[in-house]
Order: structure tokens, then sequence, then C-alpha cells
């Protein structure tokens, strides 16, 4: 069997993307600071707006040349700087989805001045029409009762119904609580189970996956875990 290498470059992106092959990636997985000076044991998040708007563009046009030309480029982002990174990209590379993630932050109090803030913005971004997408690896197997109902002389056979449906645009996924047992000290921690749809879907087996921004180390658990 082929052995999966990772390897972990502890420097800034914009100073080591240069060790990264052009159009030698199948997925960037990138979760950057939001610009809401969260405390990454650093001055990473306490950008101004410019400035922070500015750096964005760097490292986007540094990791875009390292894409093959089937790969995939995710991107977490919240609500306040998503429209302007969003418009840039569509400027370098073909908008697939805006995909919502639904924290599950439960209804206890909140802002008094403003709907209380519960998702964060994934954008999915390719090169070309001709991207990796691996849908039946993350199709949502339908529960017995919803199948039963619709397995009517119509629909016997289909696919989707024996192996399930696509996923949509909103992924409902609790955030990790402080008690969970994949948290660590990390502000903006993301769930396995997030990572493990985006890879699943975008990245074949055995291939290569870049996080610009490596945090808690979600994506390489997940991508050794995956084979990639």
């Amino acid at each position: 069997m082929q052995e999966i290498l990772n390897k972990i470059f502890n420097e800034d992106v914009l100073q080591g993307i240069s060790r990264i092959p052009d159009k030698s990636l199948d997925l960037i997985l990138a979760d950057p600071p939001y610009c809401l000076g969260k405390d990454y044991g650093n001055d990473s998040d306490k950008l101004e707006p410019k400035e922070y708007l500015q750096w964005s563009k760097q490292w986007i046009n540094a990791v875009i040349p390292k894409m093959k030309e089937t790969g995939s480029f995710y991107i977490f982002l919240t609500w306040q700087y998503s429209p302007e990174i969003f418009s840039y990209m569509k400027t370098k590379l073909i908008m697939i989805n805006e995909i919502i993630w639904d924290r599950r932050v439960p209804s206890m109090g909140g802002s008094t001045r403003k709907f209380s803030s519960v998702h964060d913005n994934i954008g999915f971004f390719v090169k070309n029409k001709k991207y990796y997408f691996d849908l039946d690896s993350i199709r949502i197997p339908y529960d017995p009762e919803t199948k039963k109902a619709r397995t009517r002389s119509i629909f016997v056979g289909k696919k989707w119904l024996e192996i399930g449906y696509n996923p949509k645009d909103l992924w409902s996924v609790s955030r990790l609580h402080a008690q969970d047992p994949e948290r660590e000290k990390h502000p903006t921690q993301k769930p396995l189970k997030i990572v493990e749809r985006i890879i699943k879907a975008s990245c074949p087996k055995n291939g290569i996956v870049l996080d610009p921004f490596m945090g808690s180390e979600t994506t390489i658990i997940e991508s050794r875990l995956l084979k990639r």
C-alpha cells in the first residue's frame, strides 16, 4: 500500500508557498483568520479591515497557481468579509457554491441590538468545469421511513433512492463545545465532520491537500484517515 506522506511547514504561507510545486494540488482547504480579533497566540487576527482584505488577496494569489486544473479551493469566512473576498476570488476562479455552515448555536440570549450570528460562510471555487467531484462518497442515506414512502413505481431502481441524496448547501453541524473530545485550545476549530465531507468530495484518494492555516490540525488528521 502506498505510504501517505504529510508535511507541516511552520512558517508564514507567503514565505513558504514556494515549496509547493505549481499545479500540484487537488484541494486547497483554507480556514484563515476572520479579522474578528481572535487570540491565536499572535496578532494574526488583529489587522484593520483594509489591511486584512489586502493580505487576503496576497495569500489567495499565492496559492491559486498551486492548484491542478481539476483542483478545488474551499475557504472558510464570516459574513463580515465574505462578500469582498468571494467577489475578488470570482475574478480568478469559478465559484461553484456558497455553503452556509449552521453551527447549531443554542438559543441562550445573544445580542440585543441585532440578530445573533450563528453561521460561517464556505466558498467553493474551481479552476474550470472539469473539476474533480465525487458525489457518491458524500451522499446522505434516506431513513427507512422516507425510503419506503418514496418507493413508488416511478422511483424503483433509481440510484439516488438506493444510495442517498446530494447534500445541500446548508450544513447543520454542531460547533465544538469545550467538553467535546475533538476540542483543542483553538478559538475557531472546525469539526472533523465538515472537513471530512470536503475532502471526500473534492480530493481523490492519494491526492494532495494543502491547508495554508493549519490551526488545530483538523485537516491533516482527516487527510490521514481518508488516505490523502
